[in-house]
């Protein structure tokens, strides 16, 4: 066999395996993850629901409040208490949600701002003449100012003896109510302008989500735990930034929060940022965050006192259970944004 035959035969050797390498079908391409179905599930099984039940208890609140407006006495204050609790439990799973009408109607800070300014509120009491919608007023409105009114020393007497102050307490429920309206029928609109907006843009809706649901979060850590243990003051407690604390329901209100929280995160029965996890192939971090959250539940449970006699008296089991909310914050805020491709935007200046 000549040299000038075997180069030819080895040519075609080459040339045959090329054809089979060439011939063999490409991997098929993972297939996008529908980002709208997520944003659906969420405006349909957590943002509308939430709101819908939040101006329910809104209703409840403002009704039983006439009712005890009409006729002070304690059993009617209690019952007005008990709205008032309902409504601000329910307030948790609304406040994540801070953008679209929520944030165009400015309902986060004129609903939840704490702690409330008691002098401001007594101010406004005194003169008889104030305006609640004003920027000034944010801390001296909303469910944290009934927390004062509702629960100060001697409040039944209060309320009873001064005409202003009881009528102060109706035009903070009535004003939460107009404002809860408002937006419930704005999103009937938005719904479809958020759902569309499946980008990673600052400005889509799955950004303004992803961004919102972390900062909520961080409040939590911060405003509800870390900041009145002292955290942010050398340990030094700060119980005066307490949330509601002349009712002391503070662990209800931090327990719901969390729980709201976890179910944004999963999107409930629906599909969530887990599902996203999932099919990017990050079930380890998908099951991390899910056992942090638990875990974070867990350890509210273990309380048996209010938020302020644990810090007085087990500063060290408080301390804990802000360093399980603090672990949380780089899964959700850096991991798993990072795997989205979503850019945090929003500031804040505790280090992490």
């Amino acid at each position: 066999m000549t040299f000038k035959r075997l180069s030819i035969i080895g040519l075609l050797a080459v040339l045959t395996l090329g054809t089979a390498v060439s011939c063999k079908p490409d991997p098929e391409p993972t297939p996008d993850f529908d980002k709208a179905s997520l944003l659906t599930n969420i405006a349909d099984s957590q943002i509308i629901p939430a709101l819908d039940d939040f101006d329910t208890k809104l209703g409840t609140l403002e009704t039983d409040y006439l009712a005890f407006q009409a006729n002070p006495n304690a059993t009617t204050l209690e019952t007005v208490r008990n709205s008032w609790k309902n409504a601000y439990i329910s307030w948790q799973k609304v406040k994540i949600y801070d953008f679209g009408p929520v944030r165009d109607y400015a309902l986060k800070g004129a609903t939840g701002t704490f702690p409330t300014d008691t002098t401001k509120i007594n101010n406004n009491i005194a003169s008889g003449s104030y305006t609640l919608g004003t920027a000034a007023n944010v801390d001296a409105i909303g469910l944290p100012s009934l927390d004062y009114l509702l629960y100060r020393n001697d409040a039944l007497n209060t309320l009873t003896n001064n005409a202003n102050a009881m009528q102060y307490g109706l035009d903070v429920v009535q004003k939460m109510k107009t404002e809860v309206a408002a937006v419930k029928s704005q999103w009937s609109s938005y719904r479809s302008t958020f759902i569309a907006s499946t980008g990673t843009e600052t400005t889509s809706s799955f950004s303004e989500f992803v961004n919102e649901f972390n900062r909520d979060y961080e409040l939590a850590k911060n405003a509800k735990v870390g900041i009145p243990i002292g955290k942010q003051s050398l340990d030094i407690a700060l119980p005066e930034y307490i949330e509601a604390r002349y009712s002391g329901i503070s662990f209800d209100l931090l327990e719901a929060s969390i729980i709201a929280l976890k179910n944004a995160y999963t999107g409930g029965a629906g599909v969530g940022f887990d599902d996203y996890l999932l099919h990017l192939e990050r079930s380890e971090l998908n099951n991390t965050i899910n056992a942090n959250f638990d875990g974070i539940l867990a350890k509210i449970d273990t309380f048996n006192g209010t938020l302020e006699e644990e810090t007085a008296n087990n500063w060290s089991e408080m301390n804990d259970l802000y360093t399980l909310l603090q672990g949380q914050v780089v899964y959700l805020k850096t991991d798993m944004t990072s795997a989205f491709g979503v850019l945090i935007t929003y500031q804040d200046n505790d280090g992490d």
